[in-house]
């Protein structure tokens, strides 16, 4: 994710909330949040921009976009758990290794 490699991805996930207004920091954090938020909203399709751009902070535009768009199932991530499920085999080896293996996934 490209605000993961910036260094940014507390100011979506809410590591760095935003300061007081009177805290020193505030400014560097509004700059730095704004930046964000232009990412965010840069990366959507042209009309879905009005929906979201009206959001203060760049947190509350991931949220909106996440309780908008995501239904609580990543069905590929499930499809691919499964599918690593059943190819697991034992073939003969031990128990503690299958299990671990399992629990790995």
């Amino acid at each position: 994710m490209y605000i993961s490699g910036k260094d940014k991805l507390g100011y979506i996930n809410g590591d760095l909330p935003p300061p007081s207004p009177t805290d020193p920091g505030f400014r560097k954090w509004k700059t730095e949040d704004s930046t964000v938020r232009g990412w965010l909203i840069n990366s959507l399709d042209p009309s879905l921009i009005s929906n979201f751009i009206r959001f203060p902070t760049a947190k509350a535009i991931w949220d909106s976009i996440a309780t908008t768009f995501f239904d609580g199932k990543d069905t590929s991530q499930v499809y691919d758990l499964k599918r690593r499920v059943t190819r697991m085999k034992q073939d003969g080896g031990p128990i503690e290794k299958y299990y671990n293996g399992l629990q790995g996934i």
